[in-house]
Formats: C-alpha cells, structure tokens, sequence
C-alpha cells in the first residue's frame, strides 16, 4: 500500500499547486457528490455529545464499537464531532483534553494501522481561545497524523461577512499548528432555523473562495446527517437544489473531470486500504 498519506501532512508547506481535497461527508437521499471527492469518516455530535456529558467517558469497549461502526471508509480520515468537550474554558481545559486523548488513542487503536491515519476534530479549531492553544497541540501530539477541521458554515446571505468569519478561523487553525492540513466543513444550508439552502451564487463564491485561499488545503461538503437540521422533505429536495450542479460544475475544472487539463491535483486522494 502506497504511503500516499504521509504526503498529505506536508501539504500546508508546499507551492500553491499542492493538492486540494473536496470531501464528501453528505448523505442526502438518493444524492451523492461525485466528481472526484475523497470519502470521509466521521463520528457526529448526536452520538459523541452523550457519551461524554458532564465529565462522563465511554468504556473503550463501547467507545472502539462506535468507531468500528462509523469508519466505514477504512484508510480515509476519521472527524471526531464531540462539541461539548471544547477547549472553551481554563476551568475544563485540563478534563477535557484528557477525554480527548483518551477517544483519539482509542479510536486509533481499531483503525487500520496504515501509517499516517488521519484523525481530527470537528469544530475544534475556532472555538478553542488562544491562551488554550498548547492544549491543542498535546492533542496533536498524542495522534500526530492529525488535520484541523474548523467549521466555515453560513448564517447570513453576506459573503463578507462569511468571508471575515472563515479567515478569523484559518488564522486560528494556522497559529495553532501551521504544518497541519486545514479543511474546512461548509454545509449548502443556513446553520440556524429553518436550515433553508441558500442562494447558490453564494454557495459557488464560496467554493472559489477556498480553492484561492493559502491556508486552505480543502474542504469538507457536509449535509443531510441529522435529521434535526434536514428533515424529510428537506431531504427530498436537496438533490434538486442548484447546489449539487454547482458542486459538480467546480469540481470538474477544478479536476479535468472531462479531460481537460486539472487546476489542482488532490481528485480522489486516498485509496483507502
């Protein structure tokens, strides 16, 4: 097996012709992105949010049965989304890290054992302040084959506003470790209710953003995996929404789907195991 993700742990110091990987972490019925994205793992809050409220810790036998059911992509990167064990406050800094070490080295443990299994935190670079930053980076010690995914969802109509929004997180993401791979979750839909799609101008906008933006190295295209944000007739409408022909259209320059000369590389990235 080619040790293809060692490479992608130098990504953030390499030209800006390095690749740039779109993953599709949807599940929108009967919809799937294509176009050469790379799957993703991920283990979501509704799972991860109960098993650790109020200092509590998962057996390792449990916490290792849920990673074996949610990896279902072996080799690709796993996101552990566990939002209320954030690096938010001096006063649970300490509690928390040590709940995350324990879950990161668990996790590991029953992943395949290719060298360079990516695992990172949903959300967690933005929501950590800076004077808990060395926290963070014992997180990234205890499992270095490590990415930082922040969250670049959307709460208004203003690109700017989004815009200032995405490059206060990538400063953050950088200052905490800027030898990392940076990946963004953008979501098609408003992060507060009623979860409308919104227009999808400013979904391409976005898109181009990232691509030209320095400190990205890709991108997480998130949706359809809770219920509470898109329920039944959400989900079956959004394959129908003008955001998946966009997608499609961006990732087709982006790549060379039909054979044209590509923009970046990075199109279907791992090769799992």
């Amino acid at each position: 097996m080619l040790p293809f993700l060692a490479a992608i742990l130098a990504i953030s110091r390499l030209a800006s012709a390095s690749p740039f990987f779109v993953f599709d972490s949807t599940a929108y019925t009967n919809t799937t992105i294509g176009f050469g994205t790379s799957h993703i793992n991920w283990i979501p809050a509704y799972v991860c949010n109960p098993l650790v409220a109020d200092g509590a810790l998962p057996s390792q036998q449990a916490w290792q049965r849920i990673v074996t059911q949610w990896a279902v992509h072996p080799g690709y990167p796993l996101v552990l989304d566990c939002e209320n064990i954030y690096l938010k406050s001096a006063a649970t800094a300490d509690a928390n890290l040590a709940t995350m070490q324990t879950l990161q080295t668990w996790a590991a443990a029953v992943l395949p054992r290719e060298e360079g299994q990516i695992i990172g935190w949903y959300g967690l670079a933005g929501n950590t302040p800076p004077a808990l930053f060395g926290h963070y980076r014992k997180l990234i010690a205890n499992h270095s084959s490590h990415a930082l995914f922040p969250s670049a969802y959307t709460f208004s109509g203003s690109f700017d506003e989004w815009r200032e929004r995405l490059g206060t997180v990538l400063a953050q993401s950088k200052a905490i470790d800027g030898a990392l791979p940076v990946w963004p979750f953008v979501w098609p839909q408003y992060h507060n209710s009623p979860f409308a799609f919104y227009p999808v101008s400013l979904w391409q906008s976005q898109l181009r953003a990232l691509e030209g933006h320095e400190d990205v190295d890709g991108f997480v295209v998130w949706g359809g995996k809770n219920h509470a944000v898109c329920n039944d007739a959400c989900q079956r409408v959004a394959g129908e929404q003008p955001w998946l022909d966009a997608t499609r259209s961006f990732l087709g320059g982006l790549y060379g789907i039909f054979n044209q000369s590509p923009e970046r590389s990075g199109r279907q990235a791992f090769v799992g195991v």
